[in-house]
């Protein structure tokens, strides 16, 4: 009962439609049930076998599928990646020559997240996907920074396929979903489709819900393209807190499963630095906590719509899964701390409703003050050095795909690779690149060659240091 409070609280405070979830204590799958909506439009009703995307918890899947080719001898963690797949080429030959199945899943190469290639310039085609990663500068030498990259554990990824003789999606359907009996799991959001009960995902606008678009990741999927749900997701967890076997059959070795549990790289992505937390690093494909002096284990997911989180803490047998249908939601992160204070016994419980708030309003602070700033080093009464309407036109990256805008009555409006994108004005031959899918905006300069037009540098990685990419006019 009061689990129940507790996540109602959540779903008002972070303004959640619907909200899955699976909790397992001492070994034992003890509950999975939906709350609220996963239809708001159509009053449909979230249930414990309503399929989400569960965004990034799709690493721990990859990472298990490598430890399976692991145990088989087919892989080995600590072998260049080149050896399996001879025509590599990262963005340079450190990287290329030496980058390891274990690098590639501890995002220890440097690499910062590109979030936009995974987006805007996402591919089915998995080698053009690997030769792509080419272009993605670093920008902390080689295994001395954590840097978390989706594209990095897409090519580990892609990696079962070389050495499986399966496509990776075939292997995890066939080694993970089909022995766990997760028959309510796949892959990519367009496969929502095959299922009665699915989720819409929704982003609370202030006065109600919006629906985003579905993302789809293409070869990119091993990073965050898995769609299950809360029941499936307790089988997962449950097998995760064991041996290795599953109903007396053997799917990975004890000392892989370790392995996969243990730090492999300091440091963790989080927005946050609680107390409770004594260190906080990551495995292959898991962040590997201590928790209140309890080793945690977990991994998050967000993808358009949805936001997901599972937490275990091995020692108690305990694990909760957390599924939901709000854009980037806290709520998720916040159940799991209270979930695992409750299971640990901890009598005065913090309000990590408030906590996680807290730590969204300084990121929201931070967000705003960044567009502030940005508004006042606006030169105001500029224009580009060529009449507005001459930027229409095709820009094209070998990594990053194709810009192609048109002047219409709203500006100049158009596609990045066949999803919406528009070039808005700001002071001289700088442009806001406009991004509808993720409601952001980002910087272009328009590149002259003799006078002519000759293509947009666009920011594609805010982090420093990291330069524009060069969009040739084709």
């Amino acid at each position: 009962m009061q689990m129940e409070k507790t996540i109602a609280k959540l779903m008002e405070d972070y303004h959640v439609a619907g909200m899955s979830v699976a909790l397992i204590k001492n070994g034992q799958i003890v509950s999975v049930e939906g709350y609220g909506k996963r239809n708001v439009e159509e009053d449909l009703p979230m249930t414990g076998d309503t399929v989400l995307p569960i965004g990034s918890i799709t690493k721990t899947f990859t990472s298990l599928a490598l430890a399976m080719l692991a145990d088989e001898g087919k892989l080995d963690w600590d072998a260049p990646v080149i050896k399996y797949i001879p025509w590599l080429k990262l963005n340079n030959e450190e990287l290329t020559e030496n980058v390891t199945a274990r690098d590639l899943m501890c995002h220890r190469t440097g690499t910062p997240k590109y979030d936009l290639q995974a987006i805007y310039a996402a591919t089915d085609d998995k080698r053009k996907m690997v030769r792509s990663l080419e272009y993605l500068q670093t920008f902390a030498p080689f295994r001395t920074q954590f840097m978390y990259s989706n594209q990095m554990v897409s090519l580990a990824g892609y990696l079962v396929d070389v050495l499986s003789g399966k496509t990776y999606e075939d292997f995890v359907r066939e080694r993970i979903f089909a022995p766990l009996g997760m028959a309510s799991s796949d892959f990519e959001v367009e496969s929502l489709s095959k299922y009665e009960k699915t989720s819409k995902g929704y982003v609370f606008a202030g006065d109600g819900f919006m629906e985003p678009p579905y993302m789809h990741l293409g070869a990119f999927g091993p990073s965050g393209a898995i769609v299950s749900t809360a029941e499936d997701m307790a089988k997962f967890a449950l097998f995760q807190l064991g041996d290795g076997t599953w109903e007396g059959k053997r799917l990975v070795s004890e000392a892989m499963m370790n392995e996969m549990h243990s730090p492999q790289m300091n440091g963790t992505p989080y927005f946050w630095d609680f107390p409770e937390t004594e260190s906080a690093e990551y495995g292959l494909g898991w962040f590997t906590d201590i928790y209140r002096g309890k080793k945690l284990i977990n991994h998050g997911g967000n993808t358009n719509g949805f936001s997901a989180q599972m937490t275990l803490i091995p020692d108690e047998k305990f694990a909760v899964v957390a599924l939901s249908n709000a854009t980037s939601s806290f709520s998720v992160n916040a159940l799991g701390h209270y979930a695992s204070d409750e299971a640990l016994g901890v009598e005065d419980i913090p309000d990590w409703s408030a906590r996680f708030n807290e730590v969204f309003a300084n990121l929201m602070s931070g967000m705003m003050a960044g567009m502030q700033a940005k508004e006042e080093a606006k030169v105001p009464d500029t224009t580009p050095a060529r009449p507005f309407g001459e930027y229409a036109g095709k820009y094209e990256h070998p990594g990053f795909g194709t810009m192609e805008f048109a002047m219409t009555e709203q500006g100049l409006a158009g596609t990045w690779n066949g999803l919406p994108a528009m070039l808005i004005h700001y002071n001289y031959d700088t442009f806001d690149l406009m991004l509808p899918v993720l409601g952001t905006a980002v910087p272009a300069e328009a590149v002259y060659e003799d006078g002519e037009i000759a293509g947009l540098a666009v920011v594609m990685e805010g982090t420093p240091g990291i330069k524009p990419e060069m969009f040739k006019r084709v």
